[in-house]
């Protein structure tokens, strides 16, 4: 069993290591890594512990959004680069890098073209590493005085297999390289491919976020409770169907082979908007340079955009203005 939970987390079976966690596959996870007991042989009292560690609280859903907005629209691209191969797909040969240099090199201009032809800001997760890889990233993003910064990991390694003083810190280490590149501390995290340890919310509560973003329990803005206690923390969910990669990318050597057709995917993202658009909520899209950056996608998502902005109400905002914004209505 060891051999195959090995494997598993090593990424040789990436698409099962990327949708289901391996501490729940085989173990109880970082809380005991010892215990490889199957999932049926846990009882009751361990099951339950185990899915309450963290969990969504109460809604935090304002009343109203800014400037008469009926819908908070937050566009984030995580600009991977090449780290996300490295980290957690744990490739490295030149054509796997080259996915990634092509979302510095030909992505990024494309977006921060876009977000200038419409003038809205949006919020970018950059791993440490893709900073210290690509810095000339960082004055384009900074001419809009509006798009922020959030924190995205050293080089997107895979928080699962990290001890809890490990995974502390390497946050602090890419926290260095973050302040080095970008002048101030960020307010907002996001784990490499969404997923957190037992450790992660205290850490990032430590580190002194105002929100996260990568978990999955709601549609709305929540507060975020910790081993059965408020956290502070806010959470802003995200979703995968709201997110480019599993919809557009194709991950070798697994059996990940998406490549859709652009127009079901601005069906499905169309519809979504269209659903927080009338429940009065937000709507979160999370995107990749080196994904969204090919043109008959960003020509899609151009279209989509031109969509959102003919509905009135809809107010374009960054993950940190919309978590103030809401940590303000909550305190009310």
């Amino acid at each position: 069993m060891g051999k195959t939970r090995s494997l598993i987390c090593r990424g040789l079976i990436p698409l099962l290591a990327w949708v289901i966690p391996c501490h729940l596959i085989m173990a109880h996870g970082h809380g005991d890594p010892a215990d490889e007991r199957a999932i049926w042989e846990w009882s009751p009292e361990e099951i339950k512990k185990e899915v309450t560690r963290v969990r969504a609280g109460r809604d935090l859903t304002p009343e109203s959004w800014p400037d008469d907005g009926r819908v908070a629209v937050s566009l984030s691209f995580d600009v991977d680069t090449e780290p996300v191969w490295m980290g957690f797909q744990e490739q490295s040969s030149p054509s796997y890098m080259s996915r990634g240099e092509y979302g510095a090199r030909a992505g990024m201009p494309r977006v921060m073209a876009l977000l200038k032809k419409h003038d809205i800001p949006a919020t970018f997760f950059i791993p440490a590493m893709s900073m210290e890889l690509h810095p000339q990233i960082i004055p384009m993003i900074k001419k809009n005085p509006r798009n922020e910064f959030g924190f995205h990991s050293y080089v997107h390694e895979n928080p699962m297999r990290l001890l809890p003083s490990q995974e502390r810190s390497v946050y602090l280490k890419a926290m260095k390289i973050f302040e080095k590149h970008v002048g101030k501390k960020p307010v907002g995290f996001r784990s490499a491919a969404w997923d957190l340890t037992e450790s992660t919310i205290e850490i990032v509560k430590e580190m002194g976020f105002l929100y996260e973003s990568s978990m999955m329990a709601d549609d709305r803005p929540y507060a975020l409770i910790s081993k059965g206690v408020d956290t502070g923390l806010i959470e802003l969910p995200v979703e995968w169907i709201l997110d480019d990669w599993p919809l557009f990318q194709i991950s070798w050597p697994s059996s990940h082979v998406a490549l859709r057709n652009a127009e079901d995917v601005y069906s499905i993202w169309k519809d979504e908007f269209d659903g927080a658009y009338d429940e009065g909520t937000i709507y979160i899209l999370t995107m990749h340079p080196q994904v969204i950056g090919h043109r008959y996608r960003i020509a899609m998502l151009d279209r989509l955009i031109t969509y959102m902005k003919s509905k009135p109400g809809v107010w374009f905002a960054t993950h940190e203005e919309i978590a103030r914004h809401v940590k303000a209505a909550s305190e009310k």
